[in-house]
């Protein structure tokens, strides 16, 4: 099986990444997916939950869904153990379309990040999803990317920026989305246009 079929292609795929501590603790969080003609790679910040388990146990699984309500709970608050599933021994999330577990090798490190190269390990077709494009469903998912952009930078007037682009994807999703991207937006909402 290829990894093309999960529905990650070339571009950057954004998925929900499921990784473990070497205590054992499993995390959720929504991350692209570099994917070029042959290989994949993930860059990972260096605060973030992700990337401290990525360093100590070298996996990662890419869950593919487009449930956006997940994606900003992912985002945002911790997933209880509900949602988890064990594949080879590894987390993955119940509600994906599709895992793949990937080895992660470290590519390339800067002061903020570090870019690991991944190689298919196991690849997992729960159901192939096929669905119009909605509007509303991919502003959910710019508006959670600026969100996330937002905690981390610290200069009022980028914050003020990013906030800006935030309430226009939110006039997307009330124009275009349907129930799940205007639940997804409303979570998005209580917690940066309070």
């Amino acid at each position: 099986m290829n990894v093309r079929e999960t529905g990650i292609d070339e571009g950057i795929s954004e998925v929900i990444v499921t990784t473990r501590s070497a205590s054992g603790t499993f995390n959720a969080a929504p991350i692209g997916i570099i994917t070029t003609t042959n290989e994949h790679f993930v860059k990972l910040y260096k605060s973030s939950r992700t990337f401290i388990n990525v360093q100590e146990t070298k996996k990662l699984a890419a869950n593919v869904t487009s449930d956006v309500v997940l994606f900003v709970k992912a985002a945002f608050d911790d997933l209880g153990e509900s949602h988890y599933s064990s594949l080879s021994g590894f987390p993955v999330l119940k509600e994906a379309n599709s895992w793949i577990i990937f080895q992660a090798a470290l590519a390339e490190k800067s002061t903020e990040y570090s870019l690991f190269q991944l190689t298919p390990l196991t690849i997992v077709i729960n159901r192939k999803e096929l669905k119009a494009i909605n509007r509303g469903l991919n502003a959910v998912i710019e508006a959670t990317i600026l969100a996330t952009r937002y905690l981390r930078v610290n200069d009022e007037r980028e914050k003020e920026e990013l906030k800006k682009q935030m309430e226009r994807y939110a006039e997307i999703v009330e124009k275009c989305g349907g129930h799940r991207e205007k639940e997804a937006m409303g979570i998005l909402e209580k917690k940066f246009f309070k």
